[in-house]
């Protein structure tokens, strides 16, 4: 006898329909609605969390992934959560553009759930960091760092012009470890007396400053990671399922399907 969900979390795993009709031997498309039906009976992520999940961190990983749906110009964004020591997933939210009001909406929605939000940890988007600490005022905001430097990079073309590199290599040797924000600013001293004639490179030390106090976030918490590698290794791992199904053919069918990706996960 077929198991629906069983059906499904093999194609959640990454198995086709095709294939999945050819172990069961029957069609495609009743594989397809072998899966429709299981998630449909799949509870939604965010009531799992309010019902049977009690023990998080608090440190949530925060970034959103862009799916293609029918009837869209563009691909539009899920935007999801991470326990950062449970690796769980308490909540996610799918929706037409990642701004503030899709930010807000989504952190309401974790303090709905009684999410015990402590540090958020994400790229530089101001509106996830401005969203986060609407709702949670004591709120620690880590930007990661490996996203900062990328930004760097771009500005100064490092990818395709070995002019700056040097001056690089000291900035990633400023984030290099962990350190608390006087050593930070002991190095960081020294690179901008050496480099303080060049404008670029001035105002570059100049905003690391300025942003000094999210860029170290994690000395105020313990566990608060510098990046965001965990989150970004769950969106390869959903970027590499969503490259095989190609897109939706509506907004409720990508949601009820990131819903049973997510719960799986």
């Amino acid at each position: 006898k077929v198991k629906p969900k069983k059906l499904l979390f093999s194609h959640l795993r990454g198995q086709s329909f095709r294939s999945l009709a050819e172990e069961h031997n029957f069609s495609p498309t009743t594989a397809f609605r072998y899966c429709r039906t299981a998630l449909k009976q799949i509870p939604y992520c965010s009531d799992l969390t309010r019902f049977y999940c009690t023990r998080f961190c608090g440190i949530l990983l925060v970034d959103g992934k862009y799916i293609a749906v029918k009837g869209y110009d563009k691909k539009i964004p899920v935007l999801y959560g991470i326990d950062y020591l449970t690796h769980d997933i308490p909540a996610f939210i799918l929706s037409v553009g990642e701004n503030y009001q899709t930010c807000h909406t989504f952190f309401k929605s974790l303090r709905l759930l009684n999410y015990p939000v402590q540090a958020v940890v994400s790229d530089d988007n101001v509106n996830i960091y401005q969203a986060a600490t609407s709702i949670y005022p004591q709120v620690i905001t880590q930007i990661c760092q490996n996203h900062y430097k990328e930004g760097i990079r771009r500005i100064l073309g490092v990818r395709t012009d070995e002019t700056h590199q040097p001056f690089m290599t000291e900035v990633e040797d400023m984030f290099h470890r962990r350190c608390d924000e006087f050593e930070f600013n002991h190095y960081a001293q020294k690179v901008y007396l050496k480099y303080q004639t060049n404008d670029i490179y001035k105002n570059i030390l100049l905003d690391i400053q300025k942003r000094l106090p999210m860029l170290l976030a994690y000395n105020r918490l313990p566990n608060v990671p510098r990046t965001t590698n965990l989150i970004e290794s769950y969106n390869s791992h959903l970027e590499g399922r969503l490259k095989t199904i190609k897109g939706f053919e509506s907004f409720t069918r990508a949601d009820s399907w990131l819903n049973g990706y997510f719960v799986r996960r």
